[in-house]
């Protein structure tokens, strides 16, 4: 059922983002999606948008789960999705799209304490 539910936000944060950049060949722009209403900050360098009110729940816990759209602050270039799962209903599982170590990263310890208890899967190169 939680997959279910991560597998319907992504399709659902993609439909957006291919509504809020029309035809464009390069992709979803971050701005765009700032300008209506997603939450996008800059977090290790990089900007993770989340969808209207995502990043509120997250804040407060009441998400289980939460995917994010992240781009390169350099050049607004689309990196990839990262998925969040709050820690209470974390199993352990890999990330097999997660360079080098194929596992989650927890954000509320260590180089990546964002003070958050969740873990997280980049479905991109991330440096973590």
């Amino acid at each position: 059922m939680r997959r279910l539910i991560s597998i319907s936000v992504l399709a659902a944060a993609v439909a957006v983002v291919a509504g809020a950049t029309g035809a464009s060949a390069k992709g979803p722009d971050w701005t765009q999606l700032d300008e209506q209403g997603w939450d996008c900050p800059v977090v290790f360098g990089a900007v993770h948008c989340a969808p209207p009110g995502g990043l509120a729940r997250v804040g407060s816990g009441e998400a289980e789960t939460m995917t994010f759209l992240v781009f390169s602050t350099s050049d607004g270039s689309f990196r990839g999705t990262e998925l969040i799962v709050r820690a209470d209903i974390f199993n352990g599982q890999p990330c097999p799209t997660d360079p080098p170590s194929r596992q989650y990263t927890y954000l509320n310890a260590g180089p990546h304490d964002i003070g958050l208890d969740y873990y997280a899967c980049h479905r991109y190169d991330s440096s973590f």
